[in-house]
């Protein structure tokens, strides 16, 4: 019986009770608490583990800076239509341009216009001020005022030994509507039109501020007042005048601004167009209307921008792969470090989405925070390097821009990542061994067995598709199958990363042990392996194919001259007077006059190419073989010969002793004698016309090739019955090498004779390099390496604690810690970088081939394929990276080993 007074307890009867039914909200609710309490786990062992949080952090965080820093200069760089009002049209209201009086379409910002097919050719004659004046008064009221702007193109400013080129442009820059246009940086602005301000750059040219400068070839004659800058490019050349400072010179840009008053509208801008004026107008800028439609002239811009989100989308996808290959190790780790806790929620009676959320609020937790903190850096980055940027471009760039939405997007990515990341992790924290968690054993990594099968049959059909698509697919199909076999090495890694434990037993016992503990652990070690093979594979293809393309280039490159030697052109008209001027700039240097017959390639003095004949002789070439002829057939002897060769010729030098014409390109003549055919060109014709020829000049051939059709001593020269005259100026490299600095001083020089810049030619052979490239892909390789392969020591350090406790307890040397760390991280790097150059050879030789099998204009015709291996780079991945790997994770460990209660 039961004790007087106590009523018994009655068990509730869920039969009669039911359970009132939850809203949706109060559903949603109780789901967020219940995530509260593993956010707050997640917070608080990232606090605790600060080393793992900071590997985590960095290896997030570290992209997303990277993006938001490039995104911030990007946008920062791209001037939009309302930034560039102040330097467009200063503080006018509009800025009207020429655009040839037929009525025309243009886009809001007067980036671009068309005109009309039935429009015809309309009137060639330029707008004038005083009619642009007039229609803006009649528009707006006299009080409208208007502003002339010419730019005038080139300009030659005369110096001491020649001239210099400045960009030559009329605007009276002390109106107020042109402040913001250009920057006065010394002395006053033109004021009169005798009267120029030039950059500061000619003041070392012989410029300074009251010199008379004299412009052109006119001898109009300019008083320097003033240095002057463009804002947004201070280092171009620039040449400030009154608008009409010279009278009869052509302008080929002819621009207007204007203080109407008031607002200029698009009705006003559609008006002037109907003129044949083009408007960049204040108000229309501000405030622009509906763009034009897509079937518009100026309406399909859009389509050629279909590639762009393409490109975006894989780049994001290379690099969230990076980011979960290299973070997936560490949300592993600390899964594995959290397993006591994660199994004492299982046995209060937590569920597998219970641990699988405890994981999972990790990965969310440390990709916000670092998310967050990349995008913070990212911006700091992009407003330090901003400075910067400008100085080394030597442009202005635009106000500080930040693409809010992309930064967003960005940041979302990075969150994104540690969600992935900490994926994998969280389905091994759903199926863990509560007793095994427990009692302090650790489970075993274990390989599916089907992975290493599929991996290899991915990366045949990637080495397929590499080899054959290509043909069809061209860079694309490389781009393919280089993906495929990255995937098919990346599904292989584990079992690779086991196969490479199984072959440790000859090792040294501190390499031993990493090898063997990469093995044992190969959901550490296996995604580090497979982050450093995939940067690796792509740096191995990229350097590969660059290497044949410029090993192409090299091979293709045709000499002028002998290496070293130099030849100066003169105009036809100037020939004595840029003869001293050469002798000028380079004292007591021989210098050749360099008397031909005129050629195919001579130049005409006269409008008429049929009263400028040219001289060829006849002979057979060898083969197929095709000159590229720069001088037609020097008159001379031993001397013009060894210029032409580089070098003296016995052969060369007895037949012109002997009066014999030297052919070049050809096979030994059978008869001993050429004939000179003298021919013209008629505008008609597609060949010359010969109108004579004189046969039985005794000569040689050979089959060199100077690029000389022919040497013709002078005592046969007169027989052909064409005037010799002097076409170049020679330099032969036995007498001196002519070096940039001077060559830079004979051009000038030459401009003030001619404008051709290329009037100076000096034989440097090829003179591209490789070597920035091989540096840039190297620096690269190595930085991707470094920083999975101690990324991924630095987790087996805080994951093999207890090893290392146990080698303390049996008497290890405080060494033995160093040399493993040393050990695990030259494993990791070198089996990352040798599996990335076997991943990559196939597609960089896939690449290669469509790059270089163009045809060739190369001597001998095509060349066919080329594959070069850059072995210098390749050796420099495969061996230098991991040896600086093992050594950077040697000085950054410490050597004493941990005592601790090693866990039974």
């Amino acid at each position: 019986m039961g004790r007087p007074g106590r009523v018994p307890a009655r068990r509730p009867d869920h039969r009669r009770h039911a359970r009132p039914a939850r809203s949706r909200d109060a559903l949603a609710g109780g789901a967020v608490r219940s995530h509260r309490p593993a956010l707050r786990m997640a917070r608080r062992d990232a606090l605790r583990s600060k080393g793992r949080t900071a590997l985590v952090l960095c290896m997030i965080g570290l992209p997303v800076t990277v993006i938001v820093a490039l995104a911030v200069l990007l946008k920062t760089s791209a001037w939009s239509p309302r930034e560039e009002l102040p330097y467009e049209i200063g503080a006018a209201d509009a800025r009207l341009t020429d655009a040839g009086r037929v009525p025309v379409q243009q886009r809001p910002d007067d980036d671009e216009f068309s005109t009309s097919q039935a429009s015809g050719g309309g009137n060639d004659r330029p707008w004038t001020t005083a009619e642009i004046t007039r229609q803006v008064t009649a528009k707006y009221g006299p009080g409208a005022r208007v502003l002339p702007w010419s730019k005038s193109g080139l300009i030659s400013l005369k110096t001491t030994r020649g001239y210099l080129r400045a960009e030559l442009t009329g605007l009276d820059v002390r109106d107020p509507m042109a402040r913001g246009l250009f920057k006065i940086t010394k002395g006053r602005a033109p004021a009169a039109p005798g009267e120029i301000a030039l950059s500061p750059s000619f003041g070392g040219h012989g410029f300074p501020i009251g010199a008379l400068a004299q412009v052109d070839r006119d001898g109009t004659k300019k008083r320097v007042v003033g240095y002057v800058k463009e804002p947004r490019q201070p280092g171009a050349a620039v040449a400030l005048t009154l608008p009409g400072a010279f009278p009869g010179r052509q302008e080929p840009l002819l621009q207007w601004l204007i203080d109407a008053g008031k607002p200029v509208t698009w009705a006003d801008v559609t008006e002037f167009n109907k003129s044949g004026i083009t408007v960049l107008s204040r108000a229309v800028v501000l405030d622009p209307p509906p763009p034009p439609p897509a079937d518009s002239p100026l309406g399909g811009e859009q389509a050629t921008r279909g590639a762009e989100p393409a490109v975006a989308a894989m780049i994001a996808a290379m690099i969230v792969l990076e980011v979960v290959l290299l973070a997936g190790p560490a949300f592993a780790v600390g899964m594995r470090r959290q397993r006591r806790q994660l199994a004492l929620v299982a046995a209060a009676g937590g569920e597998a989405r219970h641990l699988r959320a405890v994981v999972l609020a990790s990965g969310l937790v440390l990709g916000g925070a670092a998310a967050l903190g990349g995008a913070v850096l990212g911006l700091l980055g992009a407003a330090a390097a901003k400075p910067a940027v400008e100085a080394w471009r030597e442009t202005l760039l635009g106000p500080f821009d930040v693409p809010w939405s992309l930064v967003a997007l960005t940041m979302a990515l990075g969150a994104g990542s540690g969600l992935l990341a900490a994926y994998a992790p969280a389905r091994q924290a759903g199926r863990m061994d509560v007793v095994a968690a427990l009692a302090g054993r650790r489970d075993g990594g274990r390989a599916r067995r089907g992975w290493p099968i599929a991996g290899a049959v991915v990366i045949a059909g990637g080495a397929v598709v590499c080899l054959v698509g290509v043909r069809s697919l061209r860079e694309f199909g490389a781009a393919i199958g280089a993906a495929a076999i990255i995937l098919g090495c990346v599904m292989a890694a584990p079992w690779v990363v086991g196969a490479a434990g199984r072959l440790a037993r000859g090792l040294p016992l501190p390499l031993r042990l990493a090898v063997r503990d990469g093995s044992r652990n190969r959901g550490r070690a296996a995604p580090a392996v497979a982050a450093i093979m995939a940067a690796v594979a792509g740096i191995t293809a990229l350097a590969i194919g660059a290497a044949s393309d410029f090993q192409q280039q090299r091979q293709e490159y045709q000499a002028q001259l002998p290496m070293g030697t130099t030849l100066v052109r003169p105009p036809a008209d100037r020939v004595d007077a840029v003869g001293r001027a050469v002798q000028r700039e380079l004292p007591g240097v021989p210098v050749l006059p360099v008397r031909a017959l005129p050629g195919e390639n001579s130049i005409c003095e006269g409008d008429d190419p049929a009263k400028c004949p040219s001289v060829s002789f006849s002979a057979r070439p060898p083969g197929d073989h095709t000159q590229t002829i720069i001088l037609g057939s020097v008159v001379g002897g031993a001397r013009e010969a060894r210029l032409v060769l580089g070098r003296d010729d016995p052969a060369v030098a007895a037949a012109l002793a002997a009066g014999k014409i030297v052919l070049f390109g050809t096979r030994p003549l059978a008869q001993g004698t050429t004939t000179a055919t003298i021919s013209v060109w008629d505008d008609e014709r597609e060949e010359p016309r010969a109108i004579r020829k004189v046969p039985g000049l005794p000569a040689v051939g050979f089959a060199e090739d100077p690029h000389v059709q022919a040497l013709v001593p002078p005592s046969l020269a007169g027989r052909v019955g064409l005037p010799v005259r002097t076409e170049a100026f020679g330099v032969d490299r036995a007498d001196h090498r002519v070096t940039k600095a001077e060559q830079s001083r004979l051009e000038e020089a030459l401009r003030g004779f001619t404008e051709d810049d290329g009037s100076v030619y000096v034989e440097r052979g090829f003179t591209g390099s490789f070597n920035e490239t091989l540096l840039f892909l190297a620096a690269a390789a190595a930085v991707l390496t470094l920083g999975g392969a101690l990324i991924a020591t630095g987790l087996s350090s805080a994951d093999a604690r207890p090893d290392l406790a146990t080698l303390a307890a049996v008497g290890a040397r405080p060494r033995t810690r160093r040399l493993l760390m040393m050990g695990q991280a030259g494993f990791i790097a070198a089996l990352g970088c040798w599996l990335g150059i076997a991943a990559g050879l196939v597609p960089g030789i896939a690449a290669a081939r469509p790059l270089t099998d163009e045809p060739s204009d190369a001597p001998g015709g095509a060349h066919g394929p080329i594959v070069v291996f850059p072995w210098p780079l390749l050796l420099v991945i495969g061996i230098a990276v991991p040896l600086v790997a093992a050594t950077a994770a040697g000085l950054f460990t410490r050597s004493r080993l941990p005592m601790s209660q090693r866990v039974a």
